[in-house]
């Protein structure tokens, strides 16, 4: 067991490490430490000779399960099987495979996860129904979708709720309601009880009251459940629009006499980098950090460019610069070395079209890129969707929506896709002779014996570049997943329905190389040695629609989040004009860059 004993922590990290109080809230700032902090507290319950039981530790994203669960492992060598590590829906989902025919669920129900699949249920059901749908689909499910998050109820949700059972189907809040009902029956709750010992929660301000509930049915209400930790900082509580409130971090603190510990000081931002964060920190009414000046002065920079295309332009060049030559020497601390990989780079945005120009501009100067997505776009290309279609229809032939899908995916009826060998069937006999090929897949015996035969499928010299390129990176990511799920699962626990789960959650990006451009909201818990954060306009940061003053706080908590993913430089971009349908339009900057130094 490798206890990284070099790293000597702060008294405030030693005293989250040594607690022995059954609940524990630690306020980290960003850039203190958190993740080593939690390591060593999960490495000193494993080390304990009365330890009675597994660790649970969730998290808020599939990326940041994966990153605690290879340090679990590397630290702890094989002790570190010994701790669960999953998202809360990760969670709430195996618990109701394992369990859900105790509340009426089918065995492994069939999980909606993406948006057209539940708006064309949606449709569909309202149309049985008999009954007008008066409003459009993006528009029921942010609603309903915030709703049920904030354990609210309305006719909607009901409604939504009926289309669900109509089929019979779930979708992700779904599965936090199902564990929650799961976790009401004494025998489920016996069995968590036995199986966890300890809890530890991640990236907790972003918790909703949905999944704050479902910390509360594992915890219990009596005390005995497992003891736990809650990490998280709200100043960083950036996904209100989901439904979370950082309050309940709080809430916990008081509901279980929790022993609250701060952790102040920032270790990762070079000083000039750390004085802007304390600047935002205190308008949202916490204290500067208390730590030393940093050993490395770091780079701050900001620059106004003519329009969008030129501020794509100015930061691929930016970038050029830091790959070439590396950081200024005045930025790094004394023996640090400069050089900057193209990894360590990132570039955010408020949303994913402000960073458009950023990549057409480092695609004309070969800068490798990573657009990170969702799992809704995970694979790139018709065919690479198709045979991720497949393994869903192995995992699950009588769920309908994996039909909808194909249908939507093949141009063709729904009606002709009934059953797994009419699909075969369909698919052999198409005029595309790529996808046509997809049809010898189905004859693998399990999910790993498809993954090897990803080569069957045949991509003709004459099909477009293209297409070609899309095969190739689509079926090097799935090859990809399925080293990972092998890495992290039993032998006897890979079927087609379980490598499904994991790919339904897996995120393009984690593993690809290459400047990193996401949202801000993708980035949190991130760090680099380079951020250049671009679209530092009023109406894009903060966001136009940004009207009471709890969403004008909640806009400052994404700038917070922004310039505190660098550790060494910090370049601030807007464009003075940008595009409308009318032409290019004056933009007023940001109200935030008063933080800047010199504005």
């Amino acid at each position: 067991m490798d206890n990284n004993d070099d790293i000597i922590l702060t008294q405030q990290q030693q005293a989250a490490v040594d607690s022995e109080a059954h609940a524990i809230v630690v306020l980290a700032n960003a850039g203190s430490g958190k993740t080593e902090t939690v390591a060593r507290r999960v490495l000193r319950l494993l080390g304990e000779a009365d330890r009675t039981g597994r660790i649970l530790a969730l998290t808020y994203t599939k990326n940041a399960a994966e990153e605690l669960r290879t340090r679990f492992q590397l630290r702890a060598g094989d002790l570190g099987q010994l701790v669960t590590t999953e998202t809360l829906h990760g969670f709430a989902h195996a618990l109701v495979q394992q369990h859900g025919t105790r509340i009426g669920l089918q065995i492994d129900p069939e999980l909606l996860s993406r948006d057209e699949d539940r708006a064309e249920l949606l449709t569909r059901w309202y149309r049985s129904q008999g009954l007008p749908q008066r409003v459009s689909a993006p528009d029921f499910f942010r609603q309903v979708d915030l709703g049920r998050a904030r354990l609210e109820s309305s006719d909607d949700i009901s409604n939504w709720r009926n289309a669900l059972a109509s089929l019979p189907a779930v979708d992700y809040p779904a599965l936090l309601d199902a564990a929650h009902e799961l976790l009401e029956l004494n025998s489920i709750r016996r069995q968590v009880l036995r199986t966890y010992s300890h809890l530890i929660v991640d990236e907790a301000q972003n918790l909703s009251p949905a999944q704050y509930r479902l910390i509360r049915d594992i915890l219990g209400e009596d005390g005995d459940g497992p003891s736990a930790m809650l990490v998280g900082d709200d100043k960083q509580s950036i996904v209100s629009f989901a439904g979370a409130d950082p309050t309940l971090l709080q809430r916990f603190v008081v509901e279980r006499d929790a022993q609250l510990i701060r952790l102040d000081e920032n270790f990762r931002s070079a000083q000039l980098l750390n004085d802007l964060g304390d600047r935002v920190a205190i308008d949202l009414g916490h204290p500067a950090g208390t730590a030393d000046p940093h050993a490395a002065l770091g780079a701050l920079g900001f620059e106004a460019l003519a329009d969008e295309g030129a501020e794509g332009e100015f930061v691929a060049r930016w970038i050029a610069a830091l790959l070439e030559t590396g950081l200024p020497a005045a930025a790094v601390a004394p023996g640090e070395s400069t050089s900057v990989s193209d990894s360590e780079i990132a570039v955010l945005g408020r949303s994913a079209t402000v960073l458009r120009e950023v990549a057409a501009s480092l695609d004309k100067l070969g800068i490798p890129y990573t657009a990170t997505s969702g799992s809704a776009d995970w694979l790139e290309g018709t065919v690479g969707q198709v045979v991720l279609e497949i393994i869903a229809l192995r995992a699950a032939p009588e769920q309908i929506s994996t039909r909808w899908r194909l249908s939507r995916l093949l141009s063709v009826p729904e009606e002709e896709l009934t059953t797994v060998d009419s699909v075969r069937d369909r698919l052999a006999n198409l005029n595309d002779p790529v996808l046509a090929s997809v049809a010898a897949l189905f004859d693998a015996a399990d999910a790993a014996e498809l993954l090897e035969r990803l080569d069957e499928v045949t991509v003709p010299e004459s099909a477009s570049v293209s297409d070609q390129a899309a095969w190739e990176a689509d079926a090097a990511e799935l090859r990809s997943a399925w080293a990972d799920f092998a890495t992290v699962t039993d032998t006897n626990e890979r079927s087609w329905s379980n490598f499904r789960r994991f790919s339904s959650q897996r995120q393009r990006g984690a593993s690809l190389t290459g400047v990193q451009l996401m949202t801000v909201h993708k980035a949190q818990g991130r760090e680099f040695k380079a951020v250049a954060v671009v679209g530092l306009n009023d109406g894009q940061i903060p966001d136009f629609r940004a009207r009471t003053p709890q969403e004008k706080i909640a806009e400052l908590r994404t700038f917070y989040v922004a310039v505190t993913r660098a550790r060494r430089t910090l370049l601030l971009t807007r464009a003075q004009r940008r595009r409308t349908r009318y032409g290019n339009r004056a933009s007023e900057a940001s109200p935030f860059l008063r933080y800047l130094p010199d504005k």
